[in-house]
């Protein structure tokens, strides 16, 4: 099963959920089990060698970046350790932020070949979106690995939840990132003989293991696509691949790839949840957070990915 939508409570009850989905598009389960002291659950899967542990997290954060939390993390292989969050090269935990339930509706995307992903979209209310995921990129270059996760962090005080630009807000596949959030994108690119090398979005310009990806940065991959609206003609906008690269020394970088079935678009004259044909390929846009959200609620103009619908 290449797409499905779902119903959970609440992030425990989604991680169930998952579980069920990803065992149907492929993945192998490898454990769920409780984390005592998160009062969470963490599902531990993985296809061929990609390894990924989701985890759920119901308290902790603050009125800027509040519970409950949903996270991910990737790793090598997999052991049933008494504490299922340490597995063998792990990286950090990307996490989406204040993903109350119930929700209004649950969007799986999943695959094992020819790169396994899966791709998770929330509605944690009408209209207010989160998204979270794991995969392999389509990688250029010389990159072994190319496991990416994401998540989905928007900085709710007063002074930036309604601006969809702000570099408070931490999300998928875009670097321009303050350290009020945690990154929410981290990217394996192992090269050079150093293995694991887990990337993530930084601010920091001299960081060796720093990514660069999106759309808001003047740096960013595809800063000057982002400004590309609807065809006058067709009324169609079109979907750009989520580039990453990293830093190779001397102020060069190169391109490790992109996420499949996975776009940024412009959703001006599209409907959150709206579906899109391009020829034989259908598509589900969704909001980066919220769609033109009103003053004094989350913002993320019309930013959106697009998901691809396999068969």
């Amino acid at each position: 099963m290449a797409y499905a939508t779902s119903a959970a409570n609440d992030p425990n009850e989604l991680l169930d959920k998952l579980r069920l989905f990803a065992q149907s598009a492929g993945w192998s389960i490898d454990g769920l089990r409780d984390r005592p002291a998160n009062a969470g659950k963490a599902l531990s899967l993985h296809a061929g060698n990609v390894y990924a542990t989701f985890v759920s997290q119901l308290a902790g954060g603050d009125g800027n970046s509040p519970a409950p939390f949903l996270g991910s993390f990737g790793h090598t292989g997999y052991t049933a350790n008494p504490n299922p969050d340490i597995q063998a090269d792990a990286s950090s935990i990307v996490w989406a932020n204040y993903v109350q339930g119930p929700y209004s509706a649950v969007h799986f995307f999943g695959r094992i070949t020819p790169q396994p992903y899966l791709h998770i979209v929330l509605e944690t209310q009408a209209g207010t979106f989160k998204h979270f995921g794991t995969g392999r990129l389509i990688t250029a270059g010389v990159v072994n690995t190319g496991q990416y996760l994401y998540g989905s962090q928007w900085y709710y005080s007063a002074n930036y939840i309604n601006s969809p630009d702000s570099p408070y807000h931490s999300v998928a596949f875009d670097d321009t990132y303050y350290n009020y959030t945690a990154p929410c994108t981290r990217i394996r690119a192992d090269f050079d003989g150093i293995a694991p090398r887990w990337h993530a979005t930084n601010g920091d310009s001299n960081d060796s293991r720093r990514l660069l990806a999106g759309w808001r940065g003047k740096a960013a991959p595809i800063n000057l696509l982002k400004d590309v609206g609807h065809s006058t003609l067709t009324g169609r906008a079109p979907g750009q691949p989520l580039w990453c690269a990293v830093p190779r020394g001397a102020g060069l970088f190169s391109d490790v790839g992109h996420p499949p079935d996975m776009r940024f678009i412009r959703l001006d004259s599209y409907a959150p949840g709206e579906e899109l044909s391009l020829g034989t390929d259908r598509w589900k846009v969704f909001p980066v957070h919220r769609k033109n959200g009103p003053a004094g609620t989350p913002n993320s103009g019309v930013y959106g990915y697009a998901y691809r619908i396999t068969e």
